[in-house]
């Protein structure tokens, strides 16, 4: 089993300008999932259906719930979007991996609370305000609490633990049922299902 793997996902018409990430590690595999006939120098292409999702679910399916070629061949993946420019440095980020944690990514730089994101949501017209509401109030029912932390998931490097699998699955569920937009969900499954997600200082 490898150490490190890096992979990102685009379908539909979100596949235009891949950027090319600087990475630490020059020979670490590298995966582009998507349901285009594209090539690229740096990824390897994985041409996936995943019909009947819209196209913006599809990428989240792929970040949230890491692809079986990934997760059970290398102990620590990297996800990036394919839309910004960044910077990989593996084991810079595995350093910030603490204690019962699975996960690292990063804090959001404005906003702490999920219930401010989805009013940005709205009022951006991001996704559908109704399906929006619905998920803040289902989880106002649920006594998650306010200004409980907000991160920043363009970039996720993951330890492939069974509970890590469990934890993905749950994620992709609340966007199953509510809003597409992961930064609303994340936060909240964690509190719920008690997934200590650890935080690095930049990236």
């Amino acid at each position: 089993m490898k150490k490190f793997v890096l992979y990102t996902a685009v379908f539909g018409k979100m596949g235009r300008g891949i950027h090319t990430p600087k990475i630490s590690i020059p020979d670490v595999d590298r995966f582009c999932f998507t349901d285009m006939d594209i090539k690229h120098d740096f990824y390897q292409i994985r041409k996936m259906n995943l019909n009947p999702l819209a196209s913006v679910r599809k990428q989240r399916f792929i970040k949230i719930c890491i692809p079986d070629e990934i997760f059970d061949n290398y102990e620590y993946s990297v996800y990036v979007d394919c839309k910004r420019e960044s910077l990989i440095e593996f084991e810079w980020l595995l350093d910030f991996m603490e204690p019962q944690s699975d996960f690292v990514t990063r804090q959001h730089k404005t906003r702490d609370c999920v219930y401010d994101e989805g009013q940005v949501c709205i009022e951006k017209r991001i996704d559908d305000k109704e399906t929006i509401l619905k998920q803040l109030d289902s989880y106002r029912k649920e006594n998650y609490p306010v200004h409980n932390g907000l991160h920043y998931s363009f970039i996720l490097l993951r330890r492939h633990t069974e509970k890590l699998r469990i934890f993905s699955m749950l994620w992709w569920m609340q966007l199953e049922r509510y809003s597409f937009r992961d930064q609303i969900s994340l936060p909240y499954v964690a509190w719920k299902h008690n997934m200590k997600i650890s935080i690095c200082a930049r990236n």
